[in-house]
């Protein structure tokens, strides 16, 4: 029987008595800071390092470790990119805000808006939010403007986390954004996070978490053609690094 399994009881004692209620404070004060900062003192950069801090101290406050693989090899300071990443599970919004090292906006479900305080936070930063709703050219545009603005995005092609530990099929919504703006995508493969807490779960189990860049893929021309190669690159990258390829 494997340790994480024997001590399992032991890290679920830890969560009801310490780490839920550190990670609820923790977030609380760092999504009205973020509030605060970024949209009523617009200080620069106050919405991207509260957040970064804020997602890293969560990891440690949950004892989860977080590898990262070739961020410095491929992701340089002075440009911006559109991240794309497989939906493993609820850590993978921790690790990629924390761990990319990248002042970026999500494009995340409408129904986050209501998660009391978060929610505002992300309201006031300028995420964008979608549902099924959403016209095309809204989220478009304000993608664009994200883009031009020299901030970078990040999106989970699969719309959805995995229900089975395997990765989905992608929507092209991020590979449109980056065909109409010509910046690169980086792929980035999340490994781990499904072990923490699989669907269904009430309680993390313990897991180590991999996070591993891959080289910027540049559009080659513009139109469907372009979209489709982006989408598809992008999976296949990810895919083989995940060995589901």
């Amino acid at each position: 029987m494997k340790l994480s399994k024997i001590l399992h009881p032991l890290y679920v004692l830890y969560q009801i008595c310490f780490a839920w209620w550190a990670v609820l404070i923790v977030i609380a004060i760092t999504c009205i800071l973020i509030s605060l900062l970024g949209r009523y003192l617009k200080i620069k950069n106050g919405d991207y390092y509260p957040a970064l801090i804020l997602f890293r101290v969560v990891c440690w406050i949950c004892l989860i470790p977080v590898k990262v693989i070739d961020r410095e090899k491929f992701v340089e300071k002075d440009k911006n990119y559109i991240f794309v990443a497989n939906h493993q599970g609820l850590f993978d919004v921790l690790v990629m805000y924390g761990y990319v090292e990248k002042n970026f906006k999500w494009m995340m479900k409408e129904s986050l808006r209501k998660v009391p305080l978060l929610g505002k936070a992300c309201a006031d930063t300028d995420h964008i939010f979608v549902d099924r709703t959403t016209p095309q050219k809204d989220i478009l545009r304000k993608a664009i403007t994200i883009l031009k603005s020299g901030k970078s995005m990040s999106i989970f092609p699969e719309g959805t986390r995995c229900r089975n530990g395997k990765m989905g099929r992608f929507k092209k919504g991020a590979f449109v954004v980056a065909n109409m703006t010509q910046v690169p995508v980086v792929p980035v493969a999340i490994e781990g996070s499904y072990k923490i807490m699989p669907p269904g779960s009430i309680f993390l189990h313990w897991a180590p978490i991999k996070l591993t860049f891959h080289a910027p893929i540049e559009s080659q021309s513009r139109g469907s053609e372009n979209v489709d190669f982006l989408m598809e690159k992008s999976r296949e990258v990810i895919a083989k690094t995940l060995g589901e390829a």
